[in-house]
């Protein structure tokens, strides 16, 4: 994931950052941005100089051929508070504590809106080798992971948890941002359909979730599954994520080892539920990818068809939604990038 020349200003998400940083704490003898993704954060590779002087030892430019030591810094979007740059933090420094295999926290300016941390490199569990027994033992490390945050009684945002009106108004937004208008009849029976899914939902078990826990926000580093993107983890369906692991878009695995990563150690969830779930965030997922488009179309349509499957599947009996996303596989099927099915496991 190599970024652009180290002069670039980030074009998005109102950052007004440039590199190099002028910040003399910051100071490094080369910069570059890494590739945006669908956040207010952005970040960038530091290698060398004082930014890198205090990055763990033997970890040299993760993207680079330089032998010089290498940071990543994390730039919040202009205008955010202070205070939630402190929450990121304070949010990082709780999971660290509970075993969970985050970066390290350098040096942190709350007004200036930058952390510093620990460069895991750019190699994500979606990008490992496909043999079946590195796959496996990777999938396995993950897996274990999400016990350990499951496990965590810990307060790391002020949000919300995941609850029922949380989850519907998530399911709004896909509505909103991913379907077509649709008459008053349509439009009804839809949001009976996402009202049922909501009831299925509530009554799985509680624990501390990640909230985005795929492959691209899980890094492979000095051969061990670390843990990025971690700061929004709150309260939410015990199972959620299992199923956002198992059904992530982002890779290609059988239905059959998908279906079996949702169930793990989920043992007092009904099927039903599980799957329940993992249409909800499915369907998140999908009006996510609708609203941000360009790159992140491709994901649309496996994301849709895995919804589908496993509403069939458990019969869910979401009739509307079903001809909602057969209709929106159907008119995006055509568009260019989309990755093939198959039993792979790079995107």
């Amino acid at each position: 994931m190599n970024g652009g020349p180290a002069t670039d200003r980030l074009p998005s998400m109102l950052v007004s950052l440039t590199l190099p940083p002028a910040d003399p704490r910051l100071a490094c003898d080369q910069a570059r941005w890494l590739p945006a993704e669908a956040s207010t954060r952005r970040y960038a590779r530091l290698v060398g100089g004082r930014a890198a002087a205090g990055a763990p030892a033997g970890d040299g430019d993760q993207a680079g051929d330089s032998d010089q030591a290498s940071v990543v810094l994390m730039v919040f979007a202009d205008g955010t508070p202070a205070a939630e740059v402190r929450r990121v933090e304070r949010a990082t420094a709780l999971l660290a504590a509970g075993g969970v295999p985050v970066p390290l926290t350098l040096e942190t300016d709350a007004t200036a809106g930058w952390i510093l941390q620990e460069d895991l490199g750019d190699v994500t569990l979606a990008d490992v080798p496909s043999a079946p027994s590195t796959v496996r033992r990777h999938y396995d490390e993950a897996l274990e992971i999400i016990a350990v945050i499951a496990a965590l009684r810990v307060d790391t945002s002020p949000e919300p948890p995941l609850s029922a009106a949380r989850l519907a108004r998530e399911l709004e937004l896909f509505a909103e941002h991913a379907l077509p208008p649709m008459g008053p009849v349509r439009a009804r029976e839809l949001g009976d359909d996402l009202g049922r899914l909501i009831a299925r939902c509530a009554g799985a078990p509680r624990a501390l979730c990640h909230r985005d826990y795929h492959a691209r926000n899980l890094l492979v580093h000095a051969d061990r599954v670390r843990v990025v993107d971690h700061q929004d983890a709150l309260v939410g369906p015990a199972c959620y994520d299992h199923v956002s692991l198992a059904y992530d878009p982002y890779v290609e695995l059988p239905d059959v080892v998908r279906d079996a990563i949702a169930v793990h150690a989920v043992d007092s969830t009904p099927p039903e539920t599980i799957a329940a779930v993992a249409v909800q965030r499915l369907a998140k997922a999908v009006g996510t990818y609708a609203l941000h488009r360009g790159p992140w179309s491709r994901y649309i349509v496996p994301a849709a068809r895995q919804a589908r499957r496993l509403a069939a599947r458990h019969d869910l009996a979401l009739p509307t939604l079903d001809d909602a996303l057969a209709e929106l596989i159907a008119g995006s099927a055509g568009a260019p990038d989309h990755p093939a099915s198959g039993d792979g496991v790079r995107p």
